[in-house]
């Protein structure tokens, strides 16, 4: 594999999870920049590359040439000449005219991007295939277990003031409340001890009935909805789900989770998509704690308003955008848009200026870029797919729910560019005979994806099969057949007794981060306490004897011990513990005052560490 890299701004490095060449920069600007796998790589894994820019708060503008017009070899058949003409270059049209990418990366300052108001709202995936584990290593944590380490970090990161509820769902569903409860400390705990009971025991993936619960509640003053949603599978009603989502985006804001390979690409990304969230996936070996605290950062920061794109091009030019109106930006994220120029483009040189304005409490900020509007070719087109794409995510909703005039308009694009929608398919062709493929048409039910998990020699294995005729074979592994058979039960549901008899001792007693974790209040503090000497590794007469200021409450002095113990010995999963610590500091700050260097100072020395004052300061 070669991979080509080019930038306006200059490329800073290349980093990959797979050896790699050397990078060869193919511009002495740095600009642009080729890079393969080294020798020998067996594709046994997914390859990523890390690319890093230079000057990455730098607006972009691509400006891409339209598909030349060309008339379909004389010999094809019929069909085949049909089809080539229809995505050659025809006056206005998608494939024909330029196509610009408008990247924007607003640096908006840490201290903008803090709020301690909200109503978080957690919708949990309890199917039974959150029973399955997260990978396929031997004693690998299963999703279930991942989700209620997950939850509790959550509640444990919740900023005093929020509201909050959690929903389980699978073919029915329950909530913790009957609404979203005030975050107090009684709360919290009741909260947390239910997750530590919740099982992978509610049968299918059924998400559209609690979303309506859930929009249904009447909004709380000062408290925007934040609902973030957990699932590691698909959902019969997909274009449902993404329309009561989108219709309701005025109000809340979505953050979605794929647990897994077998997740649902379209639901995840398209829910947060229409409301102005974010999408993460975890799959392989991911954790899902980091991606998820990081999109509770995203949540917890407000939102930027009055956002607005405005173009300045040339006499007879104007900029038709493909993409959905941008209508939140987040700190540290990058706002992908794509446009289609028409008219008649200048033939000597000329400029346009596209620039992008923005409220952010209060503030306005506005970015501007000047851009060539001489475009370069492409004989991919990559920029014209890619918007393509992007229409097509915006307009398709599915073959009953898409609007006659947007059923034509995505067809239309979706042929001309080669980019699947929900209502065109790829039909092979006989390339060597120049004719279609003959026979006659036949239609065939595709059973959805379900999963089963069986146990032989200890080991875990998982298919994605259905319906299946299940079958132990000679040896250490598993076979799967398909047939027309289901099988009776399925393992991977909690009801099998190997989980029943499993206690939640393993999911939250596995490391001492967790342990610590768990016991920290809703405001942030720990307690001084046989639990927490236990995790700090000095008994309770130690830590009360070395307390150096006897007029601050233990309960400071047990925080103060918490935080530098985090940053000495879970510095490596600080990304699930930040937003934690930012409250255990404040709690310090508002009672300890002037006394915090000596606490510090004395919980250094007694726990052998040598954590910064910085990090405790307000």
């Amino acid at each position: 594999m070669v991979a080509t890299i080019s930038s306006q701004h200059g490329i800073q490095r290349v980093h990959s999870n797979c050896p790699l060449s050397a990078v060869e920069f193919l511009a002495d600007d740095k600009t642009s920049a080729q890079v393969s796998l080294a020798e020998g790589h067996k594709f046994d894994r997914d390859v990523e590359l890390l690319i890093y820019y230079r000057e990455v708060h730098s607006p972009r503008v691509s400006v891409e040439r339209g598909m030349l017009e060309k008339k379909p070899e004389r010999n094809l058949p019929s069909p085949i000449k049909t089809v080539l003409h229809y995505i050659s270059r025809c006056p206005d049209s998608l494939m024909g005219d330029p196509s610009v990418m408008v990247s924007f990366y607003p640096d908006i300052p840490e201290d903008e991007a803090s709020v301690t108001c909200g109503e978080f709202v957690f919708l949990m995936d309890c199917s039974g295939s959150m029973q399955c584990p997260m990978n396929n290593q031997n004693q690998s944590q299963s999703r279930i277990e991942a989700a209620q380490e997950t939850l509790i970090l959550l509640l444990k990161s919740l900023p005093i003031g929020c509201y909050f509820n959690i929903y389980q769902f699978g073919s029915s569903y329950k909530e913790f409340f009957l609404e979203s409860v005030k975050y107090t400390q009684q709360t919290m705990e009741e909260a947390v001890n239910r997750v530590k009971l919740m099982r992978a025991d509610l049968g299918g993936t059924e998400i559209l009935a609690p979303l309506q619960n859930i929009y249904r509640k009447p909004s709380i003053p000062g408290h925007p909805l934040q609902l973030f949603v957990f699932t590691d599978g698909e959902v019969t009603d997909t274009f449902s789900v993404i329309k009561e989502v989108q219709s309701n985006s005025n109000k809340h804001r979505c953050f979605s989770f794929g647990i897994g390979e077998g997740a649902s690409t379209s639901l995840i990304k398209s829910i947060a998509r229409v409301s102005g969230g974010t999408s993460e996936f975890i799959t392989g070996k991911d954790r899902m704690q980091p991606k998820v605290l990081r999109s509770l950062k995203h949540s917890l920061q407000p939102a930027v308003e009055d956002i607005s794109l405005s173009w300045n091009l040339p006499p007879g030019v104007s900029a038709n955008l493909l993409s959905p109106e941008p209508t939140v930006i987040f700190r540290g994220q990058r706002l992908i848009l794509y446009a289609r120029l028409t008219g008649k483009m200048p033939a000597a040189e000329a400029t346009g200026e596209v620039g992008l304005k923005y409220t952010l409490q209060g503030k306005r900020f506005e970015d501007k870029l000047t851009f060539s509007l001489q475009p370069k070719p492409d004989a991919d087109l990559t920029i014209h797919r890619l918007a393509a794409k992007s229409f097509i995510q915006t307009k398709d909703l599915g073959l009953t729910q898409t609007p006659a005039m947007d059923k034509k308009d995505v067809l239309k694009i979706s042929i001309e560019s080669g980019v699947i929608s929900s209502f065109t398919a790829f039909i092979a062709i006989n390339k060597e005979l120049k004719q279609p493929v003959q026979g006659p048409q036949a239609y065939r039910q595709i059973p959805r994806p379900v999963l089963y998990k069986a146990f032989v020699n200890s080991r875990i294995l998982c298919g994605s099969s259905a319906p299946v005729l299940y079958t132990q074979s000679l040896g250490n592994t598993c076979s799967y057949l398909s047939g027309s058979v289901s099988m009776m039960g399925n393992p991977c549901s909690s009801n099998n007794s190997r989980t029943k008899s499993k206690s939640y001792h393993k999911v939250i007693g596995g490391t001492k981060l967790m342990q610590l974790i768990d016991l920290q209040k809703a405001n942030g503090s720990w307690d001084l306490n046989e639990d927490l000497t236990k995790i700090l590794g000095v008994s309770l007469e130690d830590l009360l004897a070395a307390h150096p200021a006897q007029d601050v409450d233990l309960s400071v002095w047990a925080t103060v011990l918490a935080v530098v113990w985090l940053h000495t010995h879970g510095k490596d999963q600080k990304m699930e513990w930040e937003l934690l610590e930012r409250k255990a500091v404040a709690c310090i700050h508002t009672q300890a005052g002037s006394t915090v260097p000596m606490l510090v100072k004395a919980a250094n020395t007694l726990l052998k560490s040598s954590v910064d004052l910085a990090v405790f300061a307000p």
